[in-house]
C-alpha cells in the first residue's frame, strides 16, 4: 500500500472514535473552557458582548491532533511542541472567528468557515513539512 493512502486509512481510523467523542461531550467541555477565556478576552479588547456559542466547526481540533499524533519520524520535541502550539493557535482562531459572527443570527460567513475547516491542515503542513512533502508525487524534470 502506498504510503499516503496508509496514512489516510490511519487518519480515518483514529478520527472516527474522535468525533464520536467530540459529538458525546467534548464540545461542551470545550465550550466551557472557551466560553469564559474568549469572553475575557473580548473585554480586554473592548469588544463587550459578543456572544460565545458552541460552534460545530471547533471539532477542527480533531482532524490537527490526529495529524499530529500519526505523523511519522517527527521528534518528540517537534510533535508535541507542535501539537501545544497548534491547540493555542486554533483557540485563539476560533476567538477571531466567533468574533465576526453575524450578531443577529451568530452565524459565520462562508469565508470564515472555510479558514476554520482548513487551518488543523495547514498547521499540519507548517509542523510537519518534510513529511507532507514526500505525500506528494514527485515530477520528474525532463532533460
Amino acid at each position: 500500500m502506498k504510503p499516503a493512502l496508509l496514512f489516510l486509512a490511519r487518519f480515518v481510523a483514529l478520527t472516527a472514535p474522535l468525533v464520536w467523542l467530540w459529538r458525546a461531550g467534548g464540545l461542551s467541555a470545550y465550550h466551557a473552557l472557551f466560553a469564559p477565556i474568549a469572553s475575557a478576552i473580548y473585554g480586554w479588547l473592548g469588544c463587550e458582548g459578543i456572544a460565545t456559542p458552541a460552534r460545530d466547526r471547533y471539532i477542527n481540533f480533531v482532524p490537527f491532533l490526529t495529524l499530529m499524533l500519526l505523523t511519522p519520524r517527527l521528534r518528540a520535541r517537534r510533535r508535541f511542541g507542535g501539537l501545544a502550539l497548534g491547540l493555542v493557535l486554533l483557540f485563539l482562531l476560533h476567538v477571531a472567528v466567533n468574533a465576526t459572527a453575524d450578531r443577529e443570527t451568530q452565524r459565520l460567513s462562508a469565508l470564515a468557515s472555510l479558514v476554520l475547516d482548513a487551518a488543523p491542515f495547514a498547521l499540519w503542513i507548517a509542523l510537519a513539512r518534510e513529511f507532507a512533502r514526500g505525500l506528494l508525487p514527485r515530477r520528474r524534470a525532463d532533460g
